[in-house]
């Protein structure tokens, strides 16, 4: 039976699904690679995974959207992620670092099967957005004009029916349909179109497809329920294997893991993480520095933190440029959203936002200006391909500002794990778009003199449910790692 015919079968002829063939977590036979009865910290577990059909037979394909977790909740809590390799047969192996010692269990979770990830395929591919944005035209009169608005042309319109806002010198493409009465300068801002979205998932996906993706799912099961793994050692801190971390710095070498969670605390096993839990140690590190923050809104919560933790007062609000200053300390904190795409629904004005790589090429840099971006929520439901002109728009301002101010710092935020609540959290911003974005940064940019934090792994193996927005005590966790990489030397 040829593979292509094996993808599809699950499908029927007339387009229903043969809900027997979908992939469930429930059936998965899950064992442990070469078992011993101790395993020692510094080495690496394998778990195999076979993923099983509704009718408990083997899976002849792969493509199941899975994250493992190894941890324990006593007398310690402490977990670290697993990475999964899917074998394209329907079996899969998880790898783990072992990290610290104690009697751990093992958490097989299911996101999505692969069914499911073909059905998120099939909407990615076949449409040109996912998500509905209008923009306002308003000349003189007050009647505004709303129209249809997109980071991709709409091919067919003629180029006399299309206001063109791109930017070709960043990289930035958005177009809207020209409006009847106003001209194409009236334009007053944009949002989302909700209920239009909403109609637009209603036709993308028929009634069975959206069977695959199960509301109000918060992927509680944990699997297998019996599975014990016993390891001895002392947990790593800061040597891997024999050899010192190295400082927290750019283009840092891959590693077997990110690193794990124990007791609250994140310990990277990246670089030389310290902590920073003072508001001295924060302030001798950021003493005289200026930190642009510039993305969606979970680079803000990283501003959020240091400004509240700092006990500073925010200036402006909503989606206009905020920021806040230490003038004892001349520590200057600055926010500003990227512009379109946004997923917001309330009128957003885009003057008061601003293209990343336009940013970029504004700042003055030096040894004291830290640019901190994240780009990753709002572009989940845009074609890959606009997320990938965006960071090459991006790269070429970095390197115009390396070329002028080459000890300008600049550190890029990952995606995280989020809450499927809704279909249309599914088909807009789901994990497993998100996690498609993170390669594509690594390939765009990983070369370039600037430093990734990479938190996927922190928010898969944390111990809150999933959330686009982490709770404040993995933010400050989050906060640690970027301050050792502003400050490697000041982290002991």
């Amino acid at each position: 039976m040829s593979k292509t015919f094996r993808l599809s079968s699950w499908r029927q002829p007339n387009g229903s699904i043969d809900f027997e063939m979908i992939t469930k977590s429930e059936n998965f036979v899950i064992s442990v690679v070469k078992p011993r009865p101790v395993h020692r910290v510094g080495k690496q577990l394998s778990i195999k995974i076979v993923a099983m059909d509704s009718r408990g037979r083997p899976k002849s394909y792969g493509g199941d959207f899975i994250r493992t977790k190894l941890y324990s909740r006593s007398p310690v809590e402490a977990s670290t992620a697993g990475r999964v390799t899917d074998h394209g047969d329907g079996t899969y192996t998880a790898t783990f670092f072992l990290s610290f010692p104690g009697t751990l269990s093992v958490s097989v979770k299911l996101v999505h099967p692969s069914e499911a990830v073909q059905a998120l395929k099939k909407f990615r591919d076949g449409s040109i957005v996912r998500r509905v944005m209008v923009c306002g035209f308003q000349e003189k009169t007050n009647v505004t004009e709303w129209m249809f608005c997109s980071n991709t042309p709409n091919k067919s319109l003629n180029l006399r029916d299309v206001c063109d806002f791109s930017r070709p010198l960043v990289n930035v493409t958005f177009y809207c349909d020209r409006p009847r009465f106003s001209p194409c300068d009236s334009f007053v801002g944009c949002h989302r179109d909700h209920s239009s979205t909403l109609a637009m998932h209603d036709k993308m996906a028929t009634a069975d497809e959206k069977k695959l993706f199960p509301r109000d799912r918060d992927l509680l099961e944990d699997l297998p329920r019996n599975m014990s793994i016993r390891v001895k050692g002392k947990r790593l801190l800061r040597k891997v294997r024999g050899k010192p971390l190295p400082l927290c710095a750019p283009r840092l070498p891959q590693t077997a893991s990110e690193g794990y969670w124990f007791n609250g605390n994140w310990t990277s096993l990246r670089c030389k993480a310290g902590k920073f839990r003072t508001v001295e140690s924060v302030t001798e590190c950021l003493r005289n520095k200026t930190l642009f923050f510039r993305g969606d809104s979970t680079i803000r919560q990283w501003f959020r933190y240091l400004m509240l933790f700092l006990k500073l007062q925010q200036h402006g609000r909503g989606s206009q440029p905020v920021y806040a200053i230490d003038e004892k300390n001349n520590i200057k904190f600055h926010f500003l959203f990227h512009n379109y795409p946004r997923n917001q629904m309330p009128l957003m004005d885009g003057k008061d936002m601003g293209y990343v790589a336009e940013e970029i090429d504004g700042i003055v840099g030096g040894k004291d200006v830290v640019i901190l971006i994240s780009l990753w929520a709002h572009f989940s439901a845009e074609p890959i391909q606009t997320f990938r002109s965006r960071l090459y728009g991006i790269r070429h301002a970095i390197e115009r500002l390396h070329s002028r101010h080459p000890e300008t710092k600049i550190i890029w935020r990952s995606p995280n794990t989020g809450h499927h609540q809704q279909f249309q959290h599914f088909v807009e911003n789901g994990d497993w778009y998100a996690f498609q974005l993170l390669p594509v940064v690594y390939e765009i940019l990983g070369d370039l003199n600037i430093s990734i934090i990479n938190v996927w792994e922190m928010s898969e193996s944390m111990w809150h449910n999933d959330d686009m927005h982490p709770p404040d005590d993995v933010i400050k966790n989050h906060v640690d790692m970027l301050l050792s990489y502003i400050c490697p030397f000041n982290n002991g």
